[in-house]
């Protein structure tokens, strides 16, 4: 073997012979099968690995360690183990029940070939690691699974070995002694040493781990870092119509609520509203918050009074477990607020009659808000698609969250993608910040650190400091990117900085306000723009283009500090624009400025929405069109562009001119 590999496999074959009344066979003759456990499994461990092994009930787990211990011969195939092997495959194995908990800490050493003397000069010390207090002089027999457990893997600590294998052993104690095996096996690794266990705790073996294999099918399905192996076979189970089933049929209610959007989104089965509405009622009846409230929504639609007093019930039941629509819904109800809400509905809808997209957006906002009913959700969904389709940043973001739930919409996760990403784009910080964990996460998403850095990236240069924290332990580890310790400590910085930022920005207002002359003004602008603080760019920048302010003017200066805060929305993308048409400290782009321009007029920026009215009016960098110069412009001074406003004045005195004339 390599040096550095101390368990080879090749070609591992293993089955089982089972009985098999389905076979022909004689009257009183046992018929038997073979079921095949591994099928032609290669694999190396290297020294210092901890390596989880998971897989559903049957794969072949504990068969596994036991292949490699020894305990079991493969029927094919070879197993290389180079070193001392210590194990815990089976939490009762080497006990004596009627013996004591001390007695049996001592049988068990000699199973591992430690001494009889050196047993009894590490008994305290054993009997103070397990924790088990005055039970230790019990019988075993009157041990709980937990506390064997403890028992056992309290006796494997003090063996010195080359290998562990441990079955199950750190699932079946208390949290406290849990974490403090798993902190004992990460000590091992440290030493050197090679850990192998099962475990059905995606949370612990992420946890404890370096590397996971999922085992399926009888082979390996995944080898590779504990935490990508976890989130995938987490996935896997979850997005499994047959998994799902199974573990809904035996009453997880999760799995309950899960198999019911199964049957609603058509994932994995066909449609089915019958079969979506059982088990919906099932996951509601053992109390599933989203499947009561969810299952209350549909209720309240029914003109049936039992059903609307039954919504009302599951509304609070849910409420009462934390779900906040159910909170609001509760309230709205209980509270007897529904007349004025409806009437702001009904004045919004009106408002929404202009087209406008924000006027689009408030409408379903607030309908999606206050929604009471599936009715209420999918009038919300119309709204908001409609300002979305206009290029609305925060309809794109509502209505991204609106497929991924399947609220008011069919679910469809590949839309919700695409739509948070386009606001992620326009500079929606919230946007980005989603899109960040979904990624890293693996929530609703395949898990990709890549791409979970890349929006992790966008939304820390835009300011946020919880993003930047991110970035620096993604540079300091490599998650995601190019492990780069430079980049991290340069982010862990930022980070720093940012957090004492609304203090910079009350010294600057106050020598601002008293027009003091201070040598700290400059300093400070410059501070705060380092953090990536949108707003600090811009007023740097500006310094630099007007040369005030104790800062020569440096147009190029100006131009780097816009393309920077360019990745948040709004303003500084206006800012830049203006650069571009005018050809100050960049190359002239009028096809450039437009973008930006339409990014920063869906963002809601009003100036950026009059700039753009006027390259719509001119043709520069678009075809001319007046139809959406006039609308920008009405759509500017409502968001309180004085230009604008002063021209739609002088489009008023015109028309009254005209008509005066008429008369």
């Amino acid at each position: 073997m390599e040096e550095d590999v101390v368990i080879r496999i090749r070609g591992l074959k293993k089955a089982y012979r089972i009985t098999d009344p389905s076979l022909p066979g004689g009257r009183f003759s046992k018929k038997y099968a073979e079921y095949p456990i591994f099928d032609g499994i290669d694999l190396d461990v290297r020294k210092g690995d901890i390596v989880g092994i998971l897989g559903k009930n049957g794969c072949g787990k504990s068969t596994f360690l036991k292949l490699v211990s020894g305990i079991l011969e493969p029927d094919s195939g070879t197993i290389e183990v180079e070193g001392k092997v210590a194990s815990i495959l089976e939490l009762s194995m080497g006990f004596h029940g009627d013996l004591s908990g001390r007695d049996n800490i001592v049988l068990r050493s000699e199973l591992y070939g430690i001494p009889r003397s050196e047993a009894y000069a590490n008994l305290d010390r054993i009997i103070e690691y397990s924790d088990l207090g005055v039970f230790i002089d019990n019988p075993v027999r009157t041990y709980s699974s937990g506390m064997r457990s403890r028992l056992a893997f309290s006796v494997m600590v003090n063996v010195d070995a080359d290998i562990f294998l441990v079955d199950e052993a750190l699932s079946t104690g208390d949290m406290a002694f849990a974490a403090k095996a798993s902190e004992h096996l990460r000590d091992l690794v440290r030493k050197g040493k090679t850990v192998l266990f099962t475990s059905h705790s995606l949370g612990t073996i992420k946890r404890t781990c370096t590397r996971a294999i999922w085992l399926d099918d009888h082979k390996i399905a995944m080898d590779g870092p504990a935490e990508d192996v976890c989130d995938a076979y987490s996935h896997a189970i979850m997005d499994s119509f047959e998994d799902t089933l199974s573990m809904a049929e035996g009453g997880a209610s999760s799995a309950q609520y899960r198999l019911s959007t199964f049957y609603r989104d058509g994932n994995g089965t066909e449609r089915d509203p019958e079969a979506r509405m059982k088990w919906l009622n099932e996951a509601a009846v053992r109390e599933h918050p989203m499947a009561m409230s969810e299952l209350a929504d549909i209720l309240m639609a029914s003109d049936d009074e039992e059903d609307r007093a039954r919504a009302l019930d599951l509304y609070q039941g849910a409420a009462e477990q934390g779900n906040f629509e159910a909170r609001r819904k509760y309230s709205t109800m209980f509270g007897d607020t529904h007349g004025d809400i409806e009437d702001l509905r009904t004045l919004l809808r009106e408002l929404a009659e202009t087209g406008y997209p924000y006027d689009l957006y408030n409408c379903g906002n607030m309908l999606y808000r206050s929604a009471l009913s599936i009715e209420d959700y999918r009038e919300a969904f119309r709204y908001v698609k409609q300002a979305s389709d206009l290029g609305w940043a925060d309809a794109d973001y509502l209505l991204g969250v609106m497929y991924r739930e399947g609220t008011g919409v069919d679910r469809d996760i590949d839309e919700s993608v695409r739509l948070m990403e386009r606001a992620a784009d326009t500079g929606h910080s919230r946007a980005m910040t989603v899109l960040a964990e979904q990624y890293l996460q693996g929530k609703y998403v395949p898990r990709d650190p890549e791409k979970a850095f890349r929006f992790y990236m966008m939304s820390a240069s835009s300011g946020n400091a919880r993003s930047q924290y991110q970035v620096a332990t993604m540079y300091s580890s490599g998650l995601g990117c190019e492990k780069d310790p430079e980049k991290a400590k340069e982010w862990f910085a930022r980070y720093s900085s940012t957090t004492v930022n609304e203090f910079r920005k009350e010294a600057l207002d106050t020598i601002r306000t008293r027009r003091l002359e201070s040598d700290s003004y400059p300093d400070l602008m410059k501070a705060a723009s380092l953090t990536c603080n949108p707003q600090s760019m811009v007023t740097l920048a500006s310094r630099y283009l007007s040369g005030k302010g104790g800062f020569k003017k440096n147009p190029g200066a100006a131009a780097r500090l816009l393309e920077r805060a360019s990745v948040a929305g709004g303003s500084p993308r206006t800012r830049l624009a203006m650069l571009y048409l005018e050809g100050d400290g960049v190359p002239k782009d009028e096809a450039r400025a437009f973008e930006l321009l339409q990014s920063a007029a869906a963002f809601g920026d009003a100036e950026g929405m009059f700039r753009l009215s006027l390259l719509y009016k001119e043709g520069k960098g678009c075809e001319a069109d007046p139809e959406m110069y006039r609308v920008l412009v009405k759509m500017a001074a409502e968001r309180g562009n004085r230009d604008a406003k002063d021209l739609i004045m002088r489009w008023d005195e015109r028309n009254q001119r005209r008509k005066a004339k008429k008369h």
